[in-house]
């Protein structure tokens, strides 16, 4: 599912958090290692250690290298910097998976196959996505920055005239004049 671009000017959404995107995946790949009984595969046994291998690497970089750098992308949603190293991370657990899923095929029991081909295309799915909330955000950092830069390279608005307040005059008061009438009656 590509995301569409989003228009000069709007920031994506961030309802699509990393977190929240890898989540669904790295529940189906856990539930599909916790499948794999390498022991009983049909394989030599170089085949077999490195499958336990690539198998103990994707549970070490599930369980402890992967949510902490989730967790610094969530917090911060709108950095590229945060973002990349969750979709490098995700993009070397595919390749490992890649190989798991390579090995399991040659020697491991039609349903621990399936479970492996069903984890590796969600985290497929999953790698695409980042991919793409990574690119849309990259782009509205980018348009954002282009904004301020055209702000910034605008010349200023000449200053305001200063304002000169002159008094205004003093009201003219007219002195009423008493006149004494004397009454004579």
């Amino acid at each position: 599912m590509n995301a569409a671009p989003s228009p000069a000017g709007v920031a994506p959404s961030n309802s699509g958090r990393m977190g929240a995107t890898l989540q669904p995946s790295i529940r189906l790949v856990k539930e599909a290692l916790s499948s794999l009984n390498i022991d009983k595969w049909k394989a030599s046994s170089a085949i077999k250690n490195e499958a336990d291998g690539n198998l103990q690497s994707v549970q070490r970089d599930i369980d402890q290298t992967l949510p902490g750098l989730v967790m610094a992308a969530d917090a911060a949603p709108d950095s590229a910097a945060k973002a990349l190293p969750v979709f490098r991370n995700v993009d070397a657990l595919y390749d490992v998976m890649l190989r798991l899923d390579a090995a399991g095929r040659l020697a491991a029991p039609k349903d621990q196959v399936g479970a492996l081909d069903d984890a590796l295309g969600s985290i497929a799915d999953a790698r695409r996505s980042l991919g793409d909330q990574l690119q849309a955000n990259t782009e509205a950092q980018e348009q954002k920055m282009i904004r301020l830069q055209q702000a910034a390279a605008r010349p200023a608005p000449p200053p305001p005239a200063p304002v000169t307040c002159t008094p205004a005059p003093a009201p003219v008061t007219k002195k009423k004049r008493s006149s004494a009438k004397s009454a004579t009656h």
